[in-house]
């Protein structure tokens, strides 16, 4: 279950205080309450109930809905150089939801959406809202020994931060995307216990105002139980573009989680990440809850 892919908000440093989605952070506990769902590499091969994600596709009419909770804050932040600085507090909360569904034994369908708060330091800028929607589809290319290869195509909408933002609270939508994305995974064992590595390229063209980025994502689970998942990850984003005038910017992320099957339809995870390097970009920790519901 591929997941918020590490994309837990990039910010950089020298933007002005209108760039940023700012308000209460009710929704960040809300999520932590309610939990929910990083999609996160997959859980495959010797798991206690079906579950799928990263390269692998759902089967014929069988899906899949998660529900993500994240919350996350930084005092400091990466400059030009990839140095870390002070600067103002920041906090964000999110809840998620993520639905798949196969279509077809080889193809997947995916929707998503996400609704969150966020604020810079102590300003009452914006209010929590509908930040992203998306839609998408992932085609099994090929399978074999283990080896499983994918591509996936999507399009979103989101707040852009643009100008009509740093004027009023208001969502834009002034950003549409177009991302395709590579995936490959590989299932095999660690000694006794079953194990995959993810990974994942993709390129997320966007139509609107402000750079295109390039995402790298690397997952590792191992499961030591049968009803236990540790899943470690990596996520990598890169600005590509954008004019002379965008401020170009990068960041990775660590990630470290488990996930519990609580039975063959329902699973729990919970877990934290935390931005390790960057440039440009605040330098993030938070944590993740999740639950999941196979269908």
């Amino acid at each position: 279950m591929p997941a918020v892919r590490g994309d837990f908000s990039r910010r950089a440093v020298g933007s002005g205080a209108g760039q940023y989605r700012v308000g209460g952070l009710l929704p960040a506990l809300a999520a932590l309450v309610v939990s929910a769902a990083m999609t996160v590499g997959a859980m495959v091969f010797g798991a206690s109930g079906p579950a799928f994600a990263g390269a692998w596709t759902l089967e014929k009419g069988a899906g899949q809905a998660i529900v993500t909770g994240l919350y996350s804050q930084a005092d400091e932040a990466f400059d030009a150089d990839g140095h870390t600085a002070p600067r103002p507090d920041f906090q964000k909360g999110a809840v998620a939801v993520l639905v798949e569904y196969g279509l077809t034994e080889t193809f997947t369908l995916l929707g998503e959406g996400e609704f969150g708060a966020e604020r810079e330091g102590d300003l009452p800028f914006a209010r929590p809202a509908l930040s992203h929607a998306g839609i998408g589809g992932r085609l099994r290319l090929y399978e074999a020994d283990g080896f499983v290869a994918s591509g996936q195509i999507s399009a979103r909408v989101e707040d852009a931060f643009g100008a009509a933002d740093a004027a009023v609270d208001t969502f834009g939508w002034d950003a549409p995307q177009i991302e395709a994305r590579a995936l490959a995974g590989y299932g095999f064992r660690v000694g006794d216990y079953p194990a995959f590595v993810d990974a994942q390229a993709a390129y997320r063209h966007r139509v609107g105002d402000g750079p295109d980025e390039v995402k790298l994502d690397l997952t590792f689970g191992v499961r030591p139980w049968s009803n236990i998942l540790i899943l470690a990850q990596g996520f990598a984003t890169f600005s590509a573009g954008g004019g002379e005038d965008v401020e170009t910017y990068a960041y990775h992320k660590a990630q470290l989680s488990m996930v519990y099957d609580v039975n063959e339809r329902w699973s729990l995870q919970a877990g934290g990440f935390a931005t390790l390097a960057g440039t440009n970009a605040i330098k993030e920790r938070g944590l993740i809850t999740a639950l999941w519901y196979r269908f």
